[in-house]
């Protein structure tokens, strides 16, 4: 099965978008991974923000380690810094429009006078994530075209995560169980990834680890579990890595991914799934992570579970809820 590369440069013309809905919905059901040829957000955009992380990270230690990622996904995390020990360097630039201006002290110096470009290029992020979610809602045909993308506004909770990636080029071959990007899966909705080269993994249709294509002006999109679970297994979120074999410990890759999520309010009831014998069912449990997710958990309580899992300094968590929450937005 071929991995799929979607067009979609008519993506806002209605004779055409119904179609081209189907296709990334069919590809998100079987691979869980697309290309998208022809999206609206500029090449020279995505060059001048990963020349942006290319001189962030050339800086030494000592303009960067003093700021470790925070509570609100912001900040920066070091090569084998996390709980994985993977060896690759991190820079978070999460929040609502406008929040990292705000919030100068989370940030490395580097970064305070760059602020109004990365909300810039994470609106526009922002904008083909909504794009993605409304295709979904159209090829399921649910009533509203915006039944997911309403729970993704970009000024809700603390907003959307951004995320610039540095896998160093080291001199020597590291320690046999130090990783490049260990095995997992998103937690959220719709991941946007942008590359330099080549070098991630994907799990294919048939379980077999294969490596996803790079192609120059394309963007590589997956899904995340918070996504997957909510529609009930009608889209799929799928693991990948990066490891040694892929990227050698003589070369450097960098990656920038950008996280759309729904708000944290929001209440992940499944839809329903049609059966072989015509019967619907809706998914009882959800198993990503180590993390065992029941209909009625918050975006904002499963994402912290497993952001503490990765960054945080207490024992591994496990998130299981038993019956719905009363607040938030029933979904």
């Amino acid at each position: 099965m071929a991995f799929p590369i979607i067009d979609i440069s008519r993506i806002d013309e209605p004779e055409a978008q119904l179609d081209i809905a189907q296709k990334i919905t069919e590809a998100s059901r079987t691979w869980g991974f697309l290309l998208l040829k022809n999206h609206p957000i500029p090449n020279q955009d995505v060059d001048a923000m990963f020349q942006l992380g290319r001189d962030f990270f050339s800086l030494p230690a000592a303009d960067k380690d003093a700021w470790p990622i925070n509570d609100k996904y912001m900040g920066y995390n070091a090569p084998l810094s996390d709980r994985r020990k993977d060896d690759k360097a991190s820079m978070w630039l999460a929040g609502k429009p406008g929040q990292l201006q705000k919030s100068l002290n989370a940030l490395p110096p580097f970064w305070h006078e760059h602020t109004a470009e990365v909300e810039t290029f994470k609106h526009a992020c922002h904008e083909l994530v909504m794009k993605l979610l409304v295709c979904f809602a159209l090829a399921m045909d649910l009533p509203d075209r915006n039944f997911f993308a309403n729970a993704h506004a970009e000024d809700a909770g603390n907003g959307n995560q951004f995320r610039i990636l540095k896998y160093p080029a080291r001199g020597n071959e590291p320690a046999d169980k130090i990783t490049r990007m260990s095995p997992h899966s998103d937690s959220g909705s719709v991941t946007l990834l942008f590359q330099t080269c080549a070098g991630l993994e994907v799990e294919s249709p048939t379980g077999e680890w294969v490596p996803a294509p790079h192609l120059d002006d394309h963007i590589l999109v997956n899904l995340g579990d918070a996504l997957a679970f909510w529609s009930g297994g009608r889209l799929r979120a799928t693991k990948h890595r990066v490891t040694f074999g892929s990227v050698p410990h003589d070369v450097e890759r960098m990656s920038m991914a950008y996280f759309g999520k729904a708000s944290d309010d929001t209440v992940l009831q499944p839809l329903k799934k049609e059966e072989a014998d015509g019967s619907e069912k809706v998914a009882e449990k959800y198993y990503a992570n180590g993390v065992v997710i029941q209909p009625g958990v918050t975006v904002g309580d499963y994402l912290k579970v497993i952001m503490n899992n990765i960054y945080g300094n207490g024992g591994k968590q496990q998130l299981v809820l038993e019956t719905p929450k009363a607040s938030g937005i029933a979904v």
